[in-house]
């Protein structure tokens, strides 16, 4: 017998393949009542592969469109994360573009209010050593400036023009040792020099110890010279100290300018009497 199941085995496995499927389908065109007794046991035979297949199949489809989904998940959010990294950049420049218009509108309205014809220029560079405080603009000779211009903003005095080439210019700035404004207190009229001190102070020389000169007092340009227009702001004075001998008094002055935040400044290149 074993013998035979052996030499047609392969007959006999070919058999059951197709007999198992035949039986399947007798048995599930019938209603349960008609079940005979070999539908009973090929379906307790097939019922657990049945299910089986099923559970894999199932688990199959389940997992590729799980995959799918996060696949496709994955390329959105990264597709989202662009478009949101390109308009984040896009508002930045908006918000710029909206904070430089707000400052050349001041710089026009105070052009037009000092009645100064002016060139615009833009700081480029910064002179952070000790002993020199100047800065670079982006306007030269090509513009039509000239060394000894002066160079102010909607908020006050810059400096003056110290050197310049065909595409820059080099400002030497009020905080410069080098820088010398004469100066008015726009309260009591005290005048006094105002010279470069720190790299965010001045002083006011000259101005007699009997003048009556208080913190807090505004100082402007009284416009000796002709370099500065008169009525620029040129700072607020911070301290005041009267020694009691001597004719003048020591009088420290904070700038109107704040250079840390200066971008942009106008070129002083003919002023008008108002």
């Amino acid at each position: 017998m074993i013998k035979y199941l052996k030499e047609y085995r392969f007959q006999i496995t070919l058999f059951l393949f197709i007999l198992v499927p035949i039986l399947a389908i007798d048995t599930s065109t019938r209603a349960p009542r008609d079940y005979r007794f070999y539908d009973r046991w090929i379906i307790s035979i097939t019922a657990p592969v049945q299910s089986s297949l099923q559970w894999v199949l199932d688990r199959s489809v389940s997992v590729f469109q799980n995959y799918v989904y996060l696949w496709n998940t994955r390329k959105e959010n990264l597709l989202l994360t662009e478009t949101n990294r390109r308009l984040l950049s896009e508002i930045g420049q908006l918000r710029e573009a909206k904070q430089e218009n707000a400052r050349l509108r001041v710089l026009m309205g105070f052009q037009e209010k000092m009645k100064l014809e002016t060139i615009f220029a833009r700081v480029i560079a910064k002179d952070v050593s000790t002993e020199f405080r100047a800065i670079r603009l982006n306007r030269g000779e090509s513009a039509g400036i000239k060394k000894d211009m002066a160079v102010v903003t909607a908020d006050g005095v810059v400096g003056r023009i110290l050197r310049t080439t065909s595409h820059t210019a080099d400002v030497v700035t009020i905080v410069d040792t080098l820088s010398a404004i004469d100066a008015i207190d726009e309260r009591s009229r005290a005048r006094g020099i105002v010279e470069g001190m720190s790299e965010d102070l001045c002083q006011l020389r000259f101005a007699l110890r009997t003048d009556d000169i208080a913190p807090g007092d505004v100082l402007i340009s009284s416009g000796l010279g002709g370099v500065f227009p008169k009525g620029v702001p040129v700072g607020t004075v911070s301290r005041v100290t009267r020694k009691p001998y001597g004719i003048t008094q020591d009088i420290e002055v904070r700038p109107a300018v704040d250079f840390t935040k200066l971008e942009e400044v106008l070129v002083i290149v003919r002023q008008e009497s108002q």
